[in-house]
C-alpha cells in the first residue's frame, strides 16, 4: 500500500521532506493518532467545506472542531460542512474517510489552524487507512505558503462557548 500518488507528486514537485509512517487499519483521525503513537495533538485533519464559491478544506488539530462563523469571516464566504459524496470525486486516488490534509495538492483552497503552528512534528492522513504524513513544521509551512491560517477550530469542550 502506499499514499496518495497525487499527493506523493505534490510533494516531491515541491521538495517538501517527509517520511511515511505505516500503522495498523483505522478509519478516523483520533483513531489513527492512537494507531501509530502519536500525540492527537501532532495529528492534523481534513475538514471539507463548501458554499456557492466552490470548496475549501479546513486543516485542524484531530482532537478540534472547526468553527465555522471564525473561519468564515477569515475567508469572507458562508461555508458549511460538505456532504460525503463529494470526497470520492475530489479525493479519487484516496481510500474512503482518508483525505490527506493538503488541499492544494487538488485544487482547494485551504485554511490552516494556527494550532498546529506550535507543533514541531505533524501527521497527516496518506491517503488510506494504514499510513500517515510525516513532516516537520517548517516543511508543513513550506507547503501551505500562501494559504491562509487563523483560529478557525478549538476543543469540542469549549465549542458551546464559542458558539451560542
Amino acid at each position: 500500500m502506499t499514499i496518495s500518488l497525487k499527493l506523493q507528486s505534490f510533494l516531491n514537485d515541491n521538495h517538501v521532506e517527509y517520511e511515511v509512517v505505516s500503522h495498523p487499519y483505522s478509519e478516523r483521525a483520533l483513531d489513527t493518532a492512537h494507531a501509530a503513537c502519536v500525540p492527537v495533538k501532532n495529528m492534523a485533519k481534513a475538514v471539507l467545506l463548501e458554499d456557492r464559491e466552490g470548496y475549501v478544506m479546513a486543516i485542524v488539530p484531530s482532537v478540534n472542531k472547526v468553527i465555522l462563523p471564525w473561519i468564515n469571516n477569515k475567508m469572507d464566504r458562508h461555508l458549511h460542512l460538505a456532504t460525503e459524496q463529494h470526497f470520492l470525486r475530489l479525493f479519487p486516488d484516496c481510500e474512503e474517510g482518508s483525505v490527506p490534509a493538503v488541499g492544494i495538492a487538488y485544487g482547494l483552497r485551504t485554511c490552516w489552524d494556527d494550532e498546529l503552528n506550535a507543533v514541531n512534528d505533524l501527521y497527516l492522513e496518506g491517503g488510506n487507512h494504514r499510513e500517515l504524513i510525516h513532516l516537520q513544521r517548517e516543511q508543513f509551512k513550506k507547503l501551505l505558503e500562501g494559504q491562509p491560517h487563523a483560529a478557525i477550530s478549538c476543543d469540542p469542550d469549549e465549542e458551546e462557548t464559542y458558539t451560542t
